[in-house]
């Protein structure tokens, strides 16, 4: 099998030669490229030529032109963003500071702002040139709620005021939608919804502000993964029922702190898991064995399932070493060597 009989024969629950890999790889490329983190921004021709090279090297299963986009995306609505060319960037000024803000919030013309422009045009040129299928990558309505307004004055309203975080979701909706539709024009095939922030959230407020909503965004797309970062197994616990429920929903992605096979049963194995790998520590400090022989505690933990995907808890970040990297994905050939 190729990659793209793969990956879309593990979504759709149909048997595979092997699982597929994810590694979930954004500014990686660019660092072990000699770029800097805030040229994969400006520079879609070079941010692309890094994954390319990123792909070539390592040999995985999906390719994106960025994993975190939410930054450029909230710069396209209005925030202000500093790029720094040694670190990830991060918002200086939020678009809706109080409540009345929330009027003029507006679905942009994401040509219009460099950043988003450079992840549109970036997927399209991988589209074209990667033998693997391409995803596109976009927060979910809270977590993007969040890069829209600061942290304690949105989590206050989810109590305060649920009827201004639902207007506010409802209209991150829309310009997520819209956002997404983009990058397919441009290509891509497959979309992961991050929602990185539900940890923070009590998993009854997880429901109503986010997984009530799904069905709305992930009818874009034929393929979808969710992506949650974090302790929320007592989330899942909550709403796992509503999830198996979704239309197009293939996948969960879960960091190291959840279960694969207990949520494999959850989820009555209607929905693919997608993890579980420690990107925090494992993946940049730990050696090459140690990689494999956590991979392998993976798979064997999936129990056959074929619709797991290999993939580190979240983002694989810049400062991770390719001989990490590397035993990552070859630790998925050598288990069945």
């Amino acid at each position: 099998m190729d990659s793209f009989d793969r990956i879309f024969a593990a979504l759709k629950g149909r048997s595979v030669d092997r699982p597929p890999v994810f590694p979930q790889i954004g500014d990686h490329a660019g660092i072990i490229n000699g770029l800097t983190y805030n040229s994969m921004y400006k520079d879609a021709k070079k941010a692309a030529k890094a994954h390319l090279r990123a792909l070539d090297l390592y040999g995985y299963d999906i390719t994106t032109i960025q994993v975190e986009p939410s930054w450029p995306v909230a710069e396209a609505c209005g925030a202000e963003v500093t790029y720094p060319s040694n670190k990830n960037p991060w918002i200086t000024k939020y678009v809706i500071e109080s409540e009345s803000d929330l009027e003029g919030l507006e679905i942009p013309d994401f040509m219009l702002t460099e950043s988003t422009r450079v992840l549109i045009e970036g997927t399209r040129i991988l589209a074209k040139e990667a033998n693997v299928p391409v995803a596109a990558f976009m927060t979910g309505p809270i977590s993007f709620s969040l890069q829209l307004m600061p942290y304690k004055a949105l989590i206050r309203r989810l109590v305060k005021n649920p009827n201004f975080v639902h207007q506010l979701v409802k209209r991150t909706i829309e310009i997520i939608k819209e956002y997404i539709y983009v990058l397919k024009e441009a290509g891509a095939t497959i979309f992961v919804i991050c929602e990185h922030d539900l940890q923070m959230l009590r998993p009854t407020h997880v429901k109503e502000f986010s997984i009530d909503y799904l069905p709305e965004i992930l009818n874009v797309y034929d393929y979808n993964i969710l992506h949650m970062c974090g302790k929320i197994t007592p989330h899942l616990n909550v709403v796992a029922g509503y999830l198996k429920k979704i239309d197009r929903l293939n996948t969960l992605s879960i960091g190291p702190y959840v279960d694969i096979t207990k949520t494999q049963e959850l989820f009555d194995h209607k929905i693919g898991v997608a993890g579980n790998i420690d990107h925090v520590k494992l993946l940049p400090s730990g050696t090459p064995k140690e990689i494999e022989v956590a991979v392998h505690a993976a798979l064997n933990a999936s129990r056959g399932d074929p619709r797991f995907i290999v993939a580190p808890g979240c983002e694989i970040t810049g400062d991770t070493p390719i001989k990490n990297v590397k035993a990552f994905v070859h630790a998925v050939k050598t288990y069945f060597d």
